[in-house]
């Protein structure tokens, strides 16, 4: 029967062949100086962060289609699964000191958090519902963060059971992400502090202006990537990858928010801000892959020594 299938199926039997090969495989990646496993351990949780992200966006918006009842929040999967990736890749290519760095990104992310939810339960009368928990309370605060703790742990486990590396080198997709993700974490926090600082209402009041000055901060943190990604192995063609990764959420949610957003009447003095965050990142990819050309032409332009 095995023979008489092999012959009436061949594509069928090769690709069986072909995935029992697979299956058990690791992931294998360069191991790396601390610092540099770090990056790419952030850059790997950016990137898995960025699908899943689309995906969990479209099976919320079928759900809502269909009107059938979401059966769970599916946003946290997002973190949970951007978390897990830093963690396994940061401790599978740097070791435990790379993961205690890649755990004080996280834990400064949260940290600048805290003024902006200390300012939401102040408005909100000291209650912040469901589907979080009341993040009002400092037990309910570290409740909600239960997707990074257990991405964490889920990423540990990971680097145990499914990475392995290679002696040393260089992994420069993951480099490349790990520099567009945390320029684009210090635009964010830059501008999250110069709000605290200005007021909410200030923010408001000037929503055009701010809505340029960070996307000119996005656009600052794509080329500084792309300046990184020309001082690395096939910086250009990584860099081609990371920007398609990054629109994949905008491609997905963005645009069709996007169309109905503009379908809608907008106030006048609201249009420049909503423009603007709906066009930035398309913008900031092209300088991202662009940069790298340039850089990486520029590396190997010969200069005149007089």
């Amino acid at each position: 029967m095995r023979e008489g299938l092999a012959r009436e199926f061949p594509g069928a039997l090769r690709a069986a062949a072909w995935a029992r090969a697979r299956v058990g495989r690791r992931l294998v990646l360069w191991g790396e100086p601390v610092v540099w496993a770090t990056i790419s351990g952030i850059g790997a949780g950016f990137l898995v962060a960025s699908v899943v992200q689309a995906v969990v966006g479209l099976t919320n918006e079928a759900i809502h289609a269909l009107r059938a009842p979401t059966p769970f929040p599916l946003f946290p999967l997002v973190t949970i699964s951007g978390t897990a990736a830093a963690a396994a890749v940061a401790l599978g290519t740097g070791g435990l000191v790379a993961l205690a760095l890649d755990l004080v990104y996280v834990a400064i992310g949260i940290a600048l958090r805290v003024p902006g939810v200390i300012t939401a339960c102040g408005r909100s009368g000291g209650a912040l519902p469901l589907p979080d928990p009341d993040q009002c309370t400092a037990v309910g605060f570290l409740a909600s963060l239960w997707p990074q703790f257990l991405g964490i742990g889920l990423g540990i486990v990971l680097a145990r059971t499914s990475l392995m590396t290679r002696g040393g080198g260089t992994n420069s997709l993951l480099r490349v992400s790990g520099g567009l993700a945390l320029a684009l974490f210090v635009v964010n926090a830059a501008w999250g502090i110069a709000v605290a600082q200005s007021g909410y209402a200030a923010e408001t009041a000037g929503g055009s202006t701010s809505a340029l000055t960070i996307a000119a901060g996005i656009v600052a943190a794509a080329v500084a990537a792309g300046v990184l990604a020309a001082q690395l192995p096939r910086g250009v063609r990584n860099a081609a990858i990371v920007a398609a990764v990054w629109l994949v959420p905008w491609f997905a949610l963005q645009v069709p928010f996007a169309s109905r957003s503009l379908a809608e009447s907008i106030a006048a003095e609201n249009v420049i801000a909503i423009v603007t965050f709906i066009v930035i990142e398309p913008i900031a990819a092209a300088f991202l892959v662009l940069s790298a050309a340039v850089a990486s032409r520029a590396r190997f332009i010969p200069r005149d020594p007089g």
